[in-house]
């Protein structure tokens, strides 16, 4: 019964009684004015002296990572309460915090939430409401308990021992045939001082063996710069969930990025065609693969550009010497004579191909584009949908003869 209700039928019976006299009917309306009043007096002390607590998490995790929440709730009032439904309004799949119980005087409840992270982007745990009424069930009151906390879900990183693609791209540090005019890190020899050294490259130990003035010749530090290019051109996409294009690309990107930013400690970049102001320029060290994964994690197909686009305004962004790795899914046979024009101005350009017919068989395969890039000189490996990512992007293109399109 609603309050409006029961108004309604205490007052005809109100009505009843005057009219007619019988007692009865004063008993009836007298209990149900009672019943309301009690309701409302319960309704209010039923709201008083609720606390709750959320564990604070962290504001960051990762596809796979499990997060575990501790929840209370405490009626720090003597006036019990006879229900109290906990509800949540997470946005992260598969997570859910609410309870519903009965709380006595002073009496604290507990539960947790462990909840395993199976989605990358960008939620929010909470906000945390309760609901309480009184034991009639006429009134019901609807409060804040926590606000919302955002949490943002980073890509997958598939652990990799080498870069299938890199090897023999990187140099390798040591002696070089060219010295460099500024201080490096590699000191290959020493020299006679000549009028105009810098009094900081002397190397006082030999100087003062021999007697005269000698100073370091350093090495130039042979390293390279890495630029990635996502295609997540929303016109190309295909495949469903976990087991789509936009997805393996992005672990892909992560899995590659990590590994250059930690292992071989080089300058990446990242550019993601499809997406607005989706451009990292190079950096090193783990703050860069901070802001790559953050902006991977958040990254979805939002317009339709071409790679051939893409590679056009990615050219004026990657030097000489530069290595370009493009992930994408695309069959176009335009974009293979753009990386080769790459290659021809020094850039060194590496393409993971994802064959689309496997994630959706009304697509044509790859295979056109792979022979394009291969007839160009360009190496390249293909990923299909279920291999294991750690071993094709291990794997040489040389040794990987099932990565080859049919």
């Amino acid at each position: 019964m609603r309050p409006w209700q029961l108004v309604s039928v205490t007052i005809v019976t109100f009505i009843l009684a005057l009219a007619i006299g019988w007692k009865p009917l004063w008993i009836v309306a007298w209990t149900l004015v009672a019943a309301f009043v009690l309701s409302v007096i319960w309704l209010a002390l039923s709201v008083r002296g609720i606390t709750f607590v959320r564990s604070t998490v962290s504001g960051r995790a990762q596809v796979g990572e499990r997060i575990e929440e501790r929840l209370e709730l405490e009626n720090h009032s003597f006036f019990p309460k006879l229900w109290v439904q906990i509800a949540d309004g997470s946005t992260l799949p598969g997570h859910h915090a609410g309870y519903v119980s009965s709380i006595g005087p002073s009496q604290r409840i507990a539960w947790r939430v462990k909840t395993t992270c199976k989605r990358r982007g960008s939620f929010h745990l909470g906000p945390v409401t309760a609901t309480t009424g009184d034991p009639l069930g006429l009134f019901r009151r609807e409060f804040a308990l926590a606000r919302e906390q955002p949490l943002l879900v980073l890509p997958a990183i598939v652990s990799l021992d080498n870069f299938g693609l890199f090897s023999g791209i990187l140099p390798g540090r040591g002696r070089g045939s060219a010295r460099s005019l500024h201080v490096t890190t590699n000191v290959v020899t020493v020299r006679n001082y000549t009028a105009g050294d810098a009094l900081a490259r002397i190397h006082w130990p030999t100087t003062a063996r021999r007697g005269e003035l000698m100073v370091k010749e350093f090495d130039l530090d042979p390293t390279i710069d890495v630029h990635i290019l996502l295609d997540l051109d929303r016109d190309i996409q295909v495949g469903e969930g976990d087991e789509s294009t936009e997805e393996y690309g992005v672990t892909i990107a992560s899995s590659i990025a990590a590994h250059l930013l930690r292992q071989q400690e080089l300058a990446v970049g990242l550019t993601i065609s499809g997406m607005n102001d989706a451009t990292l320029p190079l950096d090193r060290g783990e703050r860069q693969l901070d802001r790559m994964l953050e902006l991977l994690a958040v990254a979805h197909p939002a317009k339709p550009e071409s790679l051939q686009r893409a590679l056009m305004l990615e050219s004026s962004r990657v030097a000489r010497n530069t290595v370009l790795i493009v992930i994408t899914p695309s069959t176009d046979l335009d974009w293979p004579g753009m990386l080769q024009h790459l290659l021809h101005r020094g850039v060194r350009p590496l393409v993971v191909l994802l064959d689309p017919s496997t994630f959706d068989a009304r697509i044509g395969d790859a295979h056109l584009a792979y022979d394009a890039l291969v007839a160009a000189g360009i190496p390249v490996m293909t990923v299909r949908r279920g291999d294991s990512l750690a071993q094709v992007l291990q794997q040489s293109p040389h040794l990987r003869p099932a990565g080859t399109p049919h």
